[in-house]
């Protein structure tokens, strides 16, 4: 069931393999899956296999463990982008919901963060006093 190369080396191990390989149990396999979920095996009928750059982002997350690093830790640190492009994400919408809130880029991080708060209390205090006046008209 396994797909060949021209080198005939599989192109997929399954986790069994890869356990032996990586000299772990297959459900601390299952538990880095649910913890990291960049980690994504190829499942050919409930059997799962993985390809050797899978392979090697395992090998790293074995050896970074084994540094003392968590497995947050290990996330943010293979895999950089994908948290920012989260952040990335999240920023547009608030923009979208509240421009005023939108910071300048030459704002240092400590005072872009001081000015947001101070932009949320306004705005938080004006949708309260906009949500008492709804209240006694009602």
């Amino acid at each position: 069931m396994k797909g060949k190369n021209k080198k005939d080396e599989p192109l997929y191990l399954s986790q069994k393999e890869v356990c032996k390989l990586l000299n772990i149990k297959p459900h601390i396999l299952d538990y880095w899956e649910k913890r990291i979920p960049e980690i994504k095996p190829h499942k050919i009928g409930k059997r799962k296999f993985f390809k050797k750059e899978d392979l090697e982002i395992l090998f790293q997350i074995k050896n970074l463990l084994e540094e003392g690093y968590t497995l947050e830790g290990i996330r943010k640190k293979l895999f950089p982008s994908l948290k920012e492009a989260k952040i990335k994400k999240g920023e547009r919408v608030s923009h979208a919901l509240f421009p005023e809130l939108m910071l300048s880029s030459s704002l240092e991080l400590s005072e872009s963060q001081s000015f947001k708060k101070e932009n949320l209390k306004k705005l938080l205090k004006e949708v309260l006093e906009n949500l008492k006046e709804i209240y006694k008209s009602l």
